[in-house]
């Protein structure tokens, strides 16, 4: 997942260097309420590409998951592209936008590693016990 998200974030980083900078559009959702979409939207994909099914399906279920987290921000489809096309036109906001995005991922990562450990621990002291 990790190299999937960093080729992403290359790629974007390279295409926004060779485009110009373009105006804010009206209703520019906020970096800090971008950020927390886009890691939501991450987490989504993550999850989706852990359960193995068909590319198409995937899809459909993104697309499911993607209006459902734009809802719970408060922002719609359009407003979403608009502010998206935005930022990936004016690298240096993008850029802080993923750093945040990055640093919430890993944050999260470590998390579950910790909980992962501890549910394993828990799991040898119960074939300990019997």
């Amino acid at each position: 997942m990790k190299n999937a998200f960093f080729l992403l974030l290359a790629s974007l980083l390279f295409y926004t260097c060779t485009s110009p900078i373009s105006p804010p559009p009206p209703n520019l959702i906020p970096e800090k309420k971008m950020t927390g979409i886009l890691f939501d939207l991450h987490v989504a994909e993550a999850r989706i590409e852990r359960m193995g099914i068909m590319l198409d399906t995937a899809a459909i279920y993104y697309k499911q998951l993607q209006s459902r987290i734009l809802k719970k921000h408060g922002v719609n489809e359009k407003q979403f592209y608009r502010s998206y096309d935005y930022y990936l036109h004016n690298v240096s906001e993008l850029d802080k936008i993923y750093e945040k995005v990055i640093d919430s991922l890993t944050v999260q990562e470590v998390e579950f590693d910790k909980r992962q450990d501890t549910l394993r621990k828990a799991q040898d002291t119960l074939r300990v016990s019997k």
